[in-house]
Formats: C-alpha cells, sequence, structure tokens
C-alpha cells in the first residue's frame, strides 16, 4: 500500500496564496470553488507561484504521521500525488511544485497525474489517497483505493486512525 498525499490544498495553502496574491475572496466564499478564468489569466503573471506557497496548517503533523505509518511498516511508500494547472498554461509549475516539496518534505518524491482526471491511474487497490476534491477521491475509491477528501488536519487524523489505529 502506498499512501499518496495531494500537494495544493493539503500541504501547500493554494488558495489563502491565491486570496492574497489576486486580493479576492473566491465565489461565494467557497474556499473550493473553481478559480474565475479573468482571475486565473491574472495568477498566470506569477509564473513562479507553486515556488513560494506557505504551509497549510497541520501539514507538517500529516506528513509526519504517514512517514511514520511507513516507518512502521503499516504502509510501503508515501508520495505527493500533484497534478499540472488545467491548462498547463505556468510552465515552471511541475519544477516549481518539486522544488517545493524538496524544501519543506526532503525526501518525499512528487508524482503528477500529471492532470487531476489522471491521478486515478496511479491507483493500485488498497492504496490511499488524501485530496481535497471530491472528485478525484471518487475516482481512486472506484479503482479500488481508500480515499478522503481533505479540509483540516483535525479531520483527517480521525479518518487516518481507523485505518491505522490511533497509536501513531
Amino acid at each position: 500500500m502506498i499512501i499518496y498525499l495531494d500537494m495544493d490544498d493539503v500541504v501547500a495553502d493554494w488558495r489563502v496564496a491565491a486570496e492574497e496574491f489576486l486580493q479576492l475572496m473566491f465565489p461565494n466564499n467557497d474556499p473550493w470553488a473553481r478559480i474565475p478564468d479573468d482571475k486565473w489569466a491574472e495568477l498566470k503573471r506569477n509564473s513562479r507561484f507553486y515556488r513560494t506557497l506557505p504551509l497549510k496548517p497541520g501539514a507538517e503533523e500529516l506528513v509526519q504521521y504517514c512517514r511514520n505509518i511507513v516507518h512502521r511498516g503499516l504502509a510501503d511508500d508515501l508520495r505527493f500525488l500533484s497534478a499540472i494547472p488545467h491548462n498547463n498554461d505556468m510552465p515552471w509549475s511541475i519544477q516549481d511544485k518539486v522544488w517545493w516539496a524538496h524544501d519543506h518534505f526532503p525526501g518525499i518524491p512528487v508524482f503528477l497525474g500529471p492532470y487531476s482526471r489522471d491521478k486515478q491511474v496511479h491507483c493500485q487497490p488498497g492504496d490511499i489517497l488524501i485530496d481535497d476534491r471530491t472528485d478525484n477521491c471518487m475516482q481512486w475509491e472506484n479503482r479500488g483505493g481508500q480515499a478522503h477528501i481533505y479540509r483540516t488536519w483535525e479531520g483527517c487524523r480521525p479518518w487516518l486512525d481507523s485505518i491505522f489505529g490511533n497509536n501513531n
């Protein structure tokens, strides 16, 4: 079993950084709403956006918990599974995601969907995905994996404890 962690809005605080850069709140104050196309065009002006994302609250705890699971032999590996922007219109995004992960969580490799809809092809039965997108989690489960729709570390930990026990 492999544990896959999404990056944007699971360990990297994409939404907060985007709202700050664009000086706006997402539509209907919904942090998981899609960014409007005109605002996406504005965000693309910051071609190194993914390199400078802040850590999401709880990210270090989530990653350490998962590292402990692997260390205890309850999972085979821990990997990031991210995606390139849907139009592949930020050329630095791939490299910057890899560097960001290396800076914040050395030793955890970054795999790419390449697009979000493709994440499911990485799933083998029993593999775990922690992702903020409901559709990614549903596709993962349809492939025989286990998935958690991530909002906060406090909400995710009980789910992980239910799988691995709460003695981590």
